[in-house]
């Protein structure tokens, strides 16, 4: 039923897509030598991008007229008008959403008369506030980074993070294969991935989306959103729009390839590294890419291709990880390095794309674009906390992407869009090779080692529908859109494990069981993820006023589902039947005003205040509980912990695992409803269903952009984000006064702000007589219990420059988050106020990028320099139970052995800074219209060593586990052709 809508919606909008969520524009006033506004002017836009050769309008009664959806690209623009001679503007670059503003004098002359004016391409837009990155071939080609496009933007973006260290695309240890990138305080869950502006987001998971690594070959730009987006922006996070490689009407194409391994790797591991307890860092066993390109006529002047592949291999050795002499001996319960095998991961990507496209007809385009790719991580989620013998194989046998679009420039004022896009990825997280199924997985709790085995794993399939129609009414003073977006989908979950439970070790003794109920099968369905927008960009004088509302549907459901037994809760058996979910409506409002300051159209003054929607995640909650609320089946109690003493030291657990009662060496199980089907949590009507209930920020940001030479433009801004409609988990079986407070003395360590040995009171422990009793979970709004604040402010100033050969582009970015729940936290079921405040001082970064040829020589030198803020620390110290007992009165309940503690308040203390510079030396050949570039790249120049995450448990504190990988060497070559 719901593809059923799907497809009459698409049909009412019409169908197939362009991207014109990220298609720039060219607009402008023509007048005559008096000054006064000509109606009735043709401006041509012409470009060789344009499939349709050239794109007209008319100037309206003001003089002013407007091309919009103009894909990236250098154009002419031409203005006639009979009785006046023809004015001809040359050289008008064009990328992303930029609105270049042209105007034009026209003279009294005849048509024969043609005056070309030759000038600088605007830099400054006056049209937009939305912030834009543009990443062009220009990038692409020259600055030394990975070629992945969130390596670049992350590099080169002041303000924007990615939560995955990536130093030249070196990232052997990853555990996603797309970054989350987050920007001025945004969730990375809300990122969104287009492709030609349909969103490519799976059923699963909204926030990552599809692809193990970026076809760069296949790609001719890609444009990242970052803040106040437009009306047909849903979510407040990064946006990445990926435009792909048209074929033209001569064959052209492109060869890379790279290779660089350990022999072309220094050391940066220092004396003092080591004594603080790092063996090894980060390096590199091999790493290379080859990504070929070429497209052209199937008919000329109607059909064209592009073809494209990528294929990469990544490895690398683990810091501080070396291979377990133990592995696989389910007899053995210490972790033995053996210092001469240092452990690796790596990952093996693969990718082909084919993209059409056809003018089949003078005012009808249709582009296609079908892609295949295989991500094969193993092994995977090996890290200097994870042994490798306990890490995963993490492959994606099926990434598939096909889409088909349209483009309809109907008349001079009316734009029709529309397209389709449908995705599927089949993602697995299984054993490494040799995987001895007895082997139970053990952590340690001192060191927070884990080791012998991963715990569970898992397969999944996902499929996503996306459809995306528009129709815009273009005049010279409006730019009037209506559109629709509509997501569905289904997502297939299976989770097992080989043993139903793990183990914590406490310097080596059995402190903690956790035991399991798997396999369990998760079904989940995306029905609606339903957009319909409209939006006018209204011009008035030097004033141009963007606004526009959103209507936002979002409902999922889950079908049924049966669910066996399992080794601990073998009488388990139920089926639940389908459910529904979610059903979400929202409106949400968007502005935007920019001012051209003294109407030379380089200065401009800008602001906005956007009201965005939290990301609609898949079918059973992978971006927030919420979304996985409804369904039995994944509420379901398939995990819970109890205490254990192993008085016989045989590694065995003398007591009946499935009594949930204290007995033998086992304590009482933590959730007495293990494997049962009794949801531990259920959900206020209030965030689950009606108007208004989905989360949401609200983003206001004003700033200027002003032209200080021609090419060179500065920006500076102010960005505050607010969060709303946040919720909380209130455990209603019990209340605060069934917490009884305690506090410690935390221990002496001149590392400790002060030094340590100051109480840290405010924290609690669960009376006995409630431990242990089914939990009532309610998820509620927090505002039920008090005012919970979420905040984020900052600043950002940015160049960027191309004059003759020069590209610089960076600047600096500084903010600072700010969260509260102190009222909330005091009236919920665990009433600690430990750092319920926290307002961190200002995080500030640097980020540039600069590129410079040769004249004469063709050579291109270019580099990349980077300072970012320290991680944040945390010491997370484990009390025993005689240090608690003296304050709490009593032991720990349920026979815990120690409470964990941070000494440290979140964001007082940060890890040292990083400095980053990344350097290119290229040479440039040409032949027969030919070019090729040898490039030598050297990342970490200075082969600086600064740490990057630090391990947080109080028994290894400050023990570093990555640093910044060293110094390396990378060889490359790029042949266009």
């Amino acid at each position: 039923m719901r593809h059923a809508f799907v497809v009459l919606a698409a049909l009412v909008i019409i169908p197939a897509a362009a991207g014109a969520q990220t298609q720039a524009s060219i607009t402008g006033v023509v007048k005559d030598a008096s000054g006064a506004v000509l109606p009735g002017v043709t401006a041509e836009a012409a470009s060789p991008v344009l499939i349709e050769k050239v794109r007209s309008v008319v100037t309206d009664g003001s003089g002013q007229y407007r091309i919009e959806a103009l894909p990236p690209g250098v154009y002419t623009v031409t203005f006639v008008l009979p009785g006046f001679s023809t004015v001809k503007r040359v050289g008008i670059e064009l990328a992303g959403s930029f609105s270049a503003q042209v105007n034009a004098e026209l003279s009294v002359g005849t048509l024969e008369e043609t005056v070309t004016v030759t000038g600088e391409s605007p830099v400054v837009d006056v049209q937009n506030t939305v912030q834009q990155r543009v990443i062009d071939r220009q990038t692409i080609d020259t600055i030394p980074l990975s070629n992945s496009v969130y390596n670049m933007a992350s590099s080169t973006t002041p303000g924007l993070t990615a939560q995955q260290a990536d130093v030249g695309g070196v990232n052997p240890g990853r555990t996603t294969a797309v970054p989350a990138l987050s920007i001025h305080g945004s969730v990375s869950g809300d990122q969104q991935l287009f492709q030609n502006g349909i969103q490519m987001a799976s059923a699963a998971r909204t926030s990552y989306g599809l692809g193990g690594g970026q076809n760069n070959a296949g790609t001719q730009e890609v444009t990242l959103d970052t803040s106040a987006g437009t009306a047909e922006a849903a979510t407040g996070g990064v946006r990445i729009n990926f435009i792909p490689r048209d074929g033209g009407n001569t064959f052209a194409g492109v060869m890379y390839a790279r290779f660089t391994n350990h022999s072309l790797q220094s050391s940066n591991l220092s004396d003092d590294l080591i004594a603080r307890g790092l063996k090894t860092p980060n390096s590199i066993k091999t790493n290379w890419e080859v990504n070929p390109g070429f497209g052209g006529p199937i008919r000329r002047d109607k059909l064209w291709f592009y073809l494209s592949g990528r294929y990469t291999r990544d490895e690398g050795f683990i810091a501080g990880m070396y291979y377990n002499r133990n592995a696989n001996n389910p007899n053995a319960w210490t972790y033995d390095p053996d210092f001469s095998r240092p452990a690796t991961a790596g990952s093996v990507q693969s990718e082909e794309k084919l993209r059409l496209s056809w003018q089949a007809a003078p005012k009808h385009k249709i582009g296609l674009t079908w892609q295949e790719q295989r991500d094969n991580p193993c092994p995977a989620d090996v890290t200097a906390t994870s042994s490798a013998e306990a890490g995963t194989c993490r492959p994606q046998p099926v990434i598939r992407v096909a889409q088909t679009e349209w483009t309809s420039p109907m008349t001079n004022r009316l734009l029709l869009e529309g397209g389709f896009l449908y995705s599927k990825v089949q993602s697995n997280q299984l054993p490494p090779d040799g995987h001895n199924p007895l082997m139970i997985s053990v952590t340690e709790q001192s060191t927070g080692l884990r080791y012998r085995s991963f715990d569970q794993f898992r397969r999944q399939v996902v499929a996503s529908y996306n459809f995306r129609g528009s129709v815009s009414y273009i005049t010279g003073t409006h730019a009037t859109k209506i559109g629709l977006t509509h997501r569905s989908g289904w997502v297939d979950y299976y989770a097992f494990d080989f043993q139903p439970v793990s183990y914590r070790f406490n310097n080596g003794v059995p402190n903690q069981i956790t035991q399991r109920a798997l396999p369990t099968q998760y079904y989940g369905n995306i029905d609606h993820d339903l957009g319909l927008y409209v939006q006018d960009k209204w011009t008035v004088s030097r004033l141009a006023i963007s606004y526009g509302a959103r209507y936002d549907y979002f409902a999922n459901s889950f079908p049924e589902v049966h669910i066996g037994p399992a080794a601990l809760a073998p009488n388990r058996n139920f089926t639940v039947p389908r459910q529904s979910n979610i059903s979400w409506q929202d409106i949400t409002p968007k502005l935007g005003v920019t001012y051209d300051l003294f109407g030379t159209g380089r200065t401009a003054l800008k602001a906005s205040a956007n009201k965005y929607l939290q990301n609609g995640g898949g079918g059973f909650g992978t971006d927030t509980t919420i979304l996985g609320g409804g369904q039995a089946s994944n509420t379901l109690i398939t995990s819970t912990s109890r205490s254990w003493t192993d008085t016989n030291r045989n590694f065995v657990p003398d007591c009946d695992l499935i009594n949930t009662a204290a007995n033998g060496e086992c304590g009482a199980m933590a959730n007495a409803n293990f494997g049962k089907l009794v949801p531990g949590r259920t959900y206020d009507p209030a965030v689950m269903r009606g108007w208004g209930a989905r989360g949401y920020n609200w983003e206001f940001s004003a700033g200027v952009q002003h032209e200080l030479a021609p090419r060179i433009a500065v920006d500076a801004g102010y960005f505050r984000r607010v969060f709303g409609n946040l919720t909380v988990n209130d455990d209603r079986t019990v209340s605060p006064a069934d917490f009884d407070p305690f506090s410690i003395t935390a221990p002496l360590d001149p590392r400790l702000p002060g030094g340590g040995g100051n109480v840290i009171s405010g924290l609690y422990n669960l009376k006995p007589a409630k431990f242990g009793l089914p939990a009532d979970v309610l998820v509620t709004r927090s505002s039920n219990f008090g005012k919970q604040i979420s905040h984020w402010s900052g600043m950002d100033i940015t160049i960027n420059a191309r004059p003759g050969n020069v590209l610089l582009r960076g600047g600096v970015s500084t903010g600072r988050p700010s969260t509260d729940n102190c009222d909330v936290v005091a009236k919920l079921d665990n009433p600690s106020p430990l750092y319920c405040h926290s307002a961190y001082g200002l995080q500030t970064e640097v980020k540039f990028l600069a590129s410079y040829t040769v004249p004469r020589v063709d050579v291109l030198l270019s580099g990349v320099f980077q300072r970012l803020q320290g991680a944040v620390l945390a010491a997370n110290y484990n009390a025993p139970n005689a240090l608690v007992a003296p304050s709490l009165g009593r032991s720990l309940s349920g026979g815990a052995a120690n409470a964990t503690v941070n000494l440290v308040a979140p964001g007082s203390m940060f890890g040292e800074r990083v400095n980053q510079v990344d350097l290119r030396i290229a040479k440039l050949l040409r032949f027969a219209g030919a070019r090729t570039m040898l490039n030598v790249d050297i990342f970490n120049a200075l082969n600086s060593n600064p740490v990057l995450v630090e391990n947080a448990n109080f028994a290894v504190w400050r023990t570093p586990t990555d640093i910044l990988t060293a110094r390396f060497i990378r060889f490359s070559v790029q042949y266009d052709f």
